[in-house]
């Protein structure tokens, strides 16, 4: 469980705190693999600690979107999904991950020690899938694809806090994270770089 403190200031006793506290479940997921069905009945929280993993649901034409991706240090459950119980949300294995299952019950609950550790854990989570879902609400609410594509590199380049950074999917799966059309994503992107205002190679990205 180490990975997801790894940004934090958190010593090695303290780590081993939180896994006093929490007692998860560890669990690995080869690519492609369904990681959990995030349904209303499920009551699980899920840290993943190495890997991508992609909060999906499918439309009503059968288009699959992706809601977020997941990446070390992330946590997603029911409690972080809309109040749609007709919606089947899932989570799937982009990469090969490692996952913590953690009750909800258990993570809102005090331990018997009622120690700072845990509120401390309990707080950057919550605060960290907060400004997460804010990030894709703010991407989906600009009105072109070009804005869509630009604010969220600027998210990336602060992020990595570097004009040059890689992208955390494919192009095929930026399109149904932005909601827009594959097709009409990449003739944009082509335009941007036409105009020397991005540079690809791959999934690497510049600002210049």
């Amino acid at each position: 469980m180490n990975e997801i403190f790894l940004t934090s200031s958190m010593t090695n006793a303290e780590i081993m705190g939180i896994k006093e506290c929490f007692s998860p479940i560890i669990k690995e997921y080869k690519r492609g693999e369904t990681i959990t069905l995030n349904s209303y009945e499920n009551d699980t929280i899920v840290i993943v600690t190495s890997g991508t993993a992609y909060l999906c649901t499918i439309n009503s034409d059968d288009q699959r979107r992706i809601i977020e991706y997941y990446q070390s240090g992330n946590i997603f459950g029911k409690y972080f999904l809309p109040n749609a119980e007709e919606d089947l949300y899932y989570i799937i294995a982009k990469t090969n991950c490692t996952v913590n299952f953690i009750s909800y019950k258990k993570l809102i609950t005090c331990c018997k020690n009622n120690c700072e550790k845990h509120f401390a854990l309990i707080d950057s989570l919550f605060k960290l899938n907060f400004k997460k879902s804010l990030l894709h609400i703010n991407i989906l609410g600009q009105r072109t694809i070009r804005n869509k594509l630009l604010f969220f590199f600027e998210h990336l380049k602060m992020q990595d806090n570097s004009n040059t950074f890689t992208l955390p999917m494919p192009f095929s799966d930026l399109a149904d994270y932005l909601a827009v059309d594959r097709s009409a994503m990449m003739r944009e992107l082509k335009k941007l770089n036409d105009e020397k205002i991005i540079k690809t190679k791959i999934r690497k990205i510049t600002l210049l």
